[in-house]
């Protein structure tokens, strides 16, 4: 046992060395890796952001019920009436006046509403029904609008919906870059081991005339392609941490505007944990792939 943790010790780190010997060359390859790498990581870091935003906005269903223009007293009187309904478990009266309050306080905002002359905002009550069933939210809101003094109902969930739905598509977007990127990321490593394997194809046949084992010949290329695997995973995963910096400022002032302290949410450590061990894996897989399949084809003569 020990003396084969010795052989592999050995050979890793002869790959290493190898590896080292030529940089420049390993360079390019170790920086192809990582930008392969690191659009995958980008988009998984952006999917996981999308999810957090998500849950944090998924609340009840709620129903904005804008009134026709009556007096005040009328409409507050008749957010009383919607509160005693059975199919209403709350109702809260917004005035004219305390909703241009509120949009007053919105950044941005506050300017346009001074070069208003008149207040230009119904009076709102703002529903939480009994039930989350979307059908009985749905036949509430037709209820309303029946009602006269009604002039417009909006369901809250609908653009929930929508943030359901741009969800859904950046998590599918995520999954096919990625599997395209990871194809790309194991035709690169075989590719390499393959050129390797034959420019040393001379080196392969003596020591097959001595004896060696196909297994204890492919292992220094089974290393090599870990190896570069896991430096292009490590310069992805630095990409990735800049990408998230350079984008959490557009993300920071994009959540200000909707009265969010929303920050962008890099990869945590057990995620860049993860990215280096799929990254070696696959660089361990393509490897045995590519240069097993051409070491065979080598026989000494």
């Amino acid at each position: 046992m020990a003396n084969f943790i010795s052989v592999h010790k050995q050979q890793g780190g002869q790959a290493f060395r190898d590896l080292m010997a030529k940089p420049l060359g390993n360079l390019l390859t170790v920086l192809a890796l990582a930008f392969s790498l690191a659009l995958p990581a980008t988009l998984f870091m952006l999917a996981k952001n999308v999810v957090a935003v998500t849950q944090e906005w998924q609340a009840p269903n709620q129903l904005t019920v804008y009134l026709n223009p009556v007096s005040e007293s009328r409409a507050e009187a008749f957010g009383e009436e919607l509160a005693a309904w059975s199919e209403v478990a709350t109702a809260e009266f917004v005035s004219p006046e305390q909703g241009l309050t509120e949009l007053r306080q919105i950044q941005g905002f506050e300017e346009a509403v001074s070069l208003l002359d008149d207040n230009p905002l119904p009076a709102v009550v703002v529903l939480t029904p009994a039930t989350d069933d979307a059908a009985a939210v749905t036949a509430l809101a037709a209820k309303l609008r029946a009602t006269s003094d009604v002039e417009e109902v909006r369901l809250d969930s609908d653009w929930l919906q929508r943030l359901s739905a741009i969800e859904s598509l950046v998590l599918t977007l995520t999954w096919v870059f990625s599997g395209l990127l990871l194809m790309a990321v194991f035709l690169i490593i075989g590719n390499t081991l393959r050129l390797q394997v034959q420019s040393q194809k001379e080196e392969i046949q003596v020591m097959k005339l001595v004896g060696a084992t196909d297994s204890y010949i492919l292992r220094p290329y089974l290393y090599t392609g870990v190896w570069l695997a896991l430096a292009g995973a490590i310069v992805a995963w630095l990409v990735t941490m800049v990408n998230s910096l350079l984008m959490d400022a557009a993300v920071a002032k994009l959540a200000t505007l909707y009265n969010s302290g929303f920050r962008l949410s890099a990869l945590s450590l057990e995620e860049g944990l993860i990215l280096l061990m799929v990254s070696g894996l696959i660089g361990l897989l393509a490897a045995r792939l590519a240069a097993a399949k051409h070491m065979r084809e080598i026989e000494p003569v």
